[in-house]
């Protein structure tokens, strides 16, 4: 059988934009008071509360609290300048403030600029500091990091391949409802990177991963046309069964 190809490649993801929680590195409660006051001003006009969307006004917010040190806001902010919300598209920009908030342990932002250093957007082109990034951010339970650290064991990019380490940490994102490792994960099992091949579980992560990617349903059906009446109903069970077993609980790696 030939293997089956990526849905979306092996896909690199950031996380999005929002309201974070913490602020470190300031040093006095009102920094703090206005700092907070700040950002959440800039959620506002970020939200369109009380009137349009306004991402130019957003990102002066943000960067009123972002150089204080308030972490949100320069997460925020970054997202801003990666997008080219608000604010002239700069890789750059975006990599330096997410570089602040990610000294400070934030695992979004180690993961984000993990990213721009895999395409070398704004950083130079770096596999290892990338894989040293979502090393970083799968330490703290994030998903996007868990899975970008993944892709790049299975790659063989920035660190030795290792299929095996690749599987685990799919496994465990794939287990959270993550559909981006489940669709990944899928990959592997369809295309035998830890052994034979197992359709009955490609297909039954596929149509998982279809939730939150859609093109997922072209693979899983193509798959569908190599397997026979039994080896479908068997992966309709176990897509039913890990339903169960993971609803709830996205969000955390076990």
């Amino acid at each position: 059988m030939k293997p089956i190809r990526a849905v979306l490649a092996l896909l690199l993801v950031a996380a999005s934009v929002g309201a974070q929680n913490g602020a470190i590195g300031l040093r006095s409660d009102s920094r703090l008071r206005q700092a907070e006051e700040n950002y959440r001003r800039g959620l506002a006009a970020a939200d369109g509360v009380g009137g349009p969307k306004d991402y130019m006004a957003a990102a002066e917010y943000y960067r009123k609290a972002a150089e204080s040190g308030y972490l949100p806001a320069q997460y925020n902010l970054a997202y801003l300048y990666e997008n080219g919300m608000g604010v002239k598209q700069d890789f750059a920009q975006a990599a330096a403030w997410y570089r602040k908030a990610a000294d400070q342990g934030d695992p979004e932002s180690q993961n984000n600029l993990g990213v721009l250093y895999s395409t070398g957007q704004g950083v130079p082109h770096n596999d290892t500091e990338a894989v040293r990034l979502y090393r970083l951010a799968a330490a703290q339970d994030d998903l996007e990091g868990a899975t970008n650290l993944a892709s790049m064991y299975l790659q063989g990019r920035g660190v030795a391949r290792d299929a095996g380490q690749a599987f685990q940490l799919f496994s465990k994102a794939a287990a959270r409802g993550y559909s981006v490792a489940q669709n990944n994960l899928a990959l592997m099992y369809a295309n035998g990177e830890t052994g034979k091949p197992d359709y009955v579980k490609a297909w039954a992560w596929l149509d998982l991963a279809a939730v939150g990617i859609p093109k997922a349903v072209v693979v899983r059906d193509d798959l569908a046309k190599e397997m026979t009446l039994l080896q479908l109903t068997q992966a309709r069970q176990f897509s039913a069964q890990k339903r169960k077993e993971f609803a709830g609980k996205e969000g955390k790696l076990p």
